[in-house]
């Protein structure tokens, strides 16, 4: 009886996520976690043989490891693209993209606000490799345009945005990019390749904190960059080059928690998108940040591209300022006070302090984020206690 699947459909996305790139397989129902950073070989044939497979090899940890490969092909196949890497941090998946994509001389355009572990990026490839960058900002997509140069190489995108959740849309924002020679790159850790299908819409290559809504527990430190076998090339030359490997444990953890993750995301989502319409509601609440709701400036847009729900983050201001804001953030107690977002517990923080401190008063200002504002990262846990606890902790403001 034959155990393969059907080639004339496409499996639907939770099917994708159970499987990976094992349906359809027999053996192991898990995938076997290696503990082994080289490989021998019965002969000098079959040791070069392995060491040109490079990625999908098994000769040398650095350059491949079988377990980190299933990972990476389950990964692939979930996000839809031919190729997938796996990074020890978000920040050495983009550092290997841009690292990969960009020579001396070349330029990037990139959308303020941004990352700020990317803006800090692209200052040392300026200080240090010759790279320059032009910030656009990300409400007024009508001025990208100037920004591009004759050297431009690189767009770089976030959709949605931290903490604002403000989108754009994707597609013209590719398109911009390729008219110009350039690749366009996304980070889209925020909406995870279940909420948001971004070569769909053009990219080239898709960036992700895999700590994350892709490894969903709070428990796993890495990244993860997507994209065609002929762009990933690039990408796996400067892995190669550079060795930020994931280790074997971590990769296993992913995929495991691969099989998971659409109920994860959906579950955030919904629980962030009601939390939202309820704090909009809140006498002690000034305003509230969350694509899904109809108020949003770019609800629109949201709903045209993202899948699956709006997220798990939203944002509050709390009426009162800062103090009134960490009076709240302190006072939660299902809600836990931390700096991350996509797990399956909620957290919360406040971005004057946390994700956007670097860039002081007058930049928070000119990103339109309030020195009041809430980062909420929605989990997974019961909605009625997560309403309980964010209209205690808004007593205290």
């Amino acid at each position: 009886m034959s155990h393969e699947p059907d080639a004339t459909r496409t499996p639907g996305l939770e099917t994708r996520a159970v499987h990976g790139a094992h349906l359809g397989a027999t053996g192991p129902v898990s995938t076997p976690l290696v503990h082994s950073a080289t490989f021998t070989f019965e002969s000098l044939d079959a040791l070069v043989a392995e060491q040109g497979k490079g990625s999908a090899g098994a000769f040398y940890a650095r350059l491949g490891h079988p377990t980190v490969h299933a990972a990476e092909r389950s990964l692939a196949l979930l996000e839809g693209t031919e190729d997938a890497l796996l990074f020890p941090s978000g920040m050495g998946a983009i550092g290997a993209a841009f690292l990969g994509t960009l020579r001396a001389g070349d330029h990037v355009v990139c959308v303020d606000p941004c990352y700020g572990g990317t803006q800090a990026l692209l200052q040392w490839g300026q200080d240090r490799l010759g790279w320059t960058h032009t910030f656009v900002d990300a409400r007024r997509p009508e001025t990208w345009e100037a920004a591009f140069r004759p050297n431009t190489r690189l767009l770089h995108l976030e959709s949605p945005i931290n903490p604002t959740l403000a989108c754009f849309d994707i597609a013209w924002a590719a398109g911009l990019g390729h008219a110009k020679g350039a690749r366009v790159t996304i980070d889209n850790t925020i909406a995870s390749p279940i909420g948001q299908r971004v070569f769909e819409l053009g990219v080239d290559l898709a960036l992700y904190s895999a700590t994350k809504s892709i490894a969903g527990h709070s428990d796993v430190l890495a990244g993860l960059v997507t994209g065609s076998r002929a762009v990933m090339a690039e990408v796996h030359a400067a892995r190669t080059v550079f060795g930020p490997n994931l280790d074997p444990t971590s990769a296993w953890l992913i995929e495991r928690s691969l099989k998971t993750m659409p109920l994860r995301v959906r579950a955030a989502n919904a629980n962030a998108l009601e939390l939202a319409r309820r704090l909009q509601a809140h006498p002690r609440v000034a305003q509230v940040f969350h694509p899904g709701l109809p108020s949003h400036p770019t609800h629109a847009i949201a709903a045209r591209q993202m899948r699956e729900g709006f997220g798990p983050l939203l944002g509050f201001e709390v009426v009162g300022g800062a103090e009134a804001a960490l009076r709240v953030v302190e006072a939660l107690r299902v809600i836990r006070h931390g700096a991350s977002l996509g797990g399956v517990e909620s957290l919360a923080n406040l971005a004057a302090f946390t994700s956007h401190k670097m860039i002081g008063p007058e930049g928070r200002a000119r990103a339109g984020i309030p020195e009041g504002l809430v980062r909420l990262s929605a989990g997974i846990e019961s909605l009625e206690d997560l309403w309980a606890d964010l209209e205690q902790g808004l007593a205290k403001a």
